[in-house]
């Protein structure tokens, strides 16, 4: 009974990690370059029920048979950033972009540098190439870039150029494993253990796009309302089996 409990325990305490994930996947389903996390189960160690048997032998020869196993619930073994590529929405803007692979690489006021798919980009008053949060966007060499006043336009390889077609710069695109990126942000990530990401030819840019979050709201939604049902189940589980463990206290103590 007492491993009852701590099943119906470890399973509410997963089902409640769960939510807050989807409820931050649901608030961010419309946060341009956004990347949903998962919650990765992992079930906790089943435990062996056994009965001694008797046999015709002193006590210190008897037996013990397994008649089974009971599971001891799950839990949340870590948070996974779910990488798959969101839809591209045209909005027609010059300096909207959008990536079918890599990340474009971003410094803050203070040198930090972050990863990130949120294309949403425009001139400061300096000319700088700048994020809608007013970071700088980095060009290939690693300094920000600096636009002309006149249109450009951006090739798929990243390559930025001016209304006579000369090369101005080129941005600064990165591949990274999963596991070389740490979530900085609502859409920006940094590399961890000083990975600098492998360098893309052709990262299937696209000018005028923008990259939605992927993150499907229905889909998180209905995630939330089945997880939901597991901590009301589990939750009604462990009252009952506290209810059952106070009688049968109740009828040890009249013994």
């Amino acid at each position: 009974m007492i491993k009852g409990l701590y099943s119906a325990f470890t399973a509410m305490e997963a089902a409640w990690r769960y939510q807050d994930v989807l409820a931050n996947n649901i608030a961010n389903a419309s946060t341009v370059g956004f990347k949903r996390e998962i919650a990765s189960l992992a079930p906790l160690g089943d435990v062996p029920i056994s009965q001694q048997a008797p046999v015709p032998a002193p006590l210190t020869a008897r037996i013990q048979a397994v008649v089974g196993q009971v599971g001891t619930g799950k839990f949340v073994a870590e948070f996974v950033t779910d990488f798959q590529q969101g839809m591209l929405r045209q909005t027609g803007l010059e300096l909207d972009l959008a990536l079918a692979a890599g990340f474009f690489t971003i410094r803050d006021e203070v040198g930090n540098v972050f990863y990130t798919r949120d294309g949403r980009f425009q001139r400061d008053a300096a000319g700088s190439l700048v994020t809608s949060a007013g970071y700088y966007v980095l060009g290939e060499d690693g300094n920000p870039i600096t636009l002309p006043p006149t249109p450009v336009t951006v090739g798929p390889d990243g390559a930025i150029r001016d209304d006579n077609g000369n090369e101005v710069a080129r941005l600064r695109i990165r591949d990274f494993a999963p596991l070389q990126l740490a979530r900085a942000g609502e859409a920006y990530f940094r590399a961890l253990d000083g990975a600098e990401g492998i360098p893309l030819a052709d990262a299937g840019l696209r000018q005028g796009y923008l990259e939605s979050s992927n993150a499907n709201l229905v889909e998180e939604l209905t995630s939330l309302l089945a997880v939901q049902r597991v901590y009301q189940a589990s939750q009604a589980v462990l009252a009952r089996l506290d209810t059952t463990l106070d009688q049968a206290s109740g009828e040890l103590g009249r013994l």
